[in-house]
């Protein structure tokens, strides 16, 4: 019969004890650390029609750059295949509206677009066209738009949140 290593109760509680220190400071470490790997995503919205021909579809391109206390986010709205270039609308402090002429094949759409997991963003059709608004006024903490603009002819906004 092969003697254990660990047949003495005494070096077997000391290495448990030097393996319980060693994960606990690991992942005491790995907690405190910021996640840095950013996280992007591409996501369709369903459109809810209310009436008109209406697309599918219409998409989003998100980026989340975490940091210590908050995030950086952009959003990309991808409006080229139902519509043409875009402007921004309205502005404030912590909203942005862009639209942009629904192609022919969609003026008549009335609906909307909206997901509960990405509540920051909405897509509304109607008059002949589609407006994205991203509004970050009920996000908890400390919200800033830091950047809207447009990328080749689509809405573009960068947004940051902090605790």
């Amino acid at each position: 019969m092969t003697k254990s290593k660990f047949s003495h109760p005494v070096k077997f509680a000391s290495t448990l004890g030097l393996l319980s220190a060693l994960v606990f400071s690991t992942s005491t470490s790995t907690l405190a650390q910021p996640a840095s790997s950013p996280a992007r995503s591409s996501t369709n919205l369903t459109v809810k029609r209310k009436y008109g021909t209406c697309p599918q579809k219409v998409g989003l391109t998100t980026l989340l750059v975490p940091f210590e206390g908050g995030a950086e986010h952009t959003v990309v709205a991808n409006t080229r295949a139902i519509a043409g270039s875009a402007r921004v609308s309205s502005s404030g402090k912590k909203f942005v509206e862009y639209e942009a002429p629904l192609q022919k094949a969609y003026a008549s759409c009335v609906g909307q677009a909206t997901s509960p997991e990405l509540r920051a963003y909405r897509f509304r059709l109607g008059n002949g066209k589609v407006y994205f608004r991203v509004d970050v006024g009920w996000v908890d903490g400390t919200t800033q738009i830091t950047s809207r603009s447009l990328s080749a002819g689509l809405p573009y906004v960068r947004w940051i949140a902090t605790e």
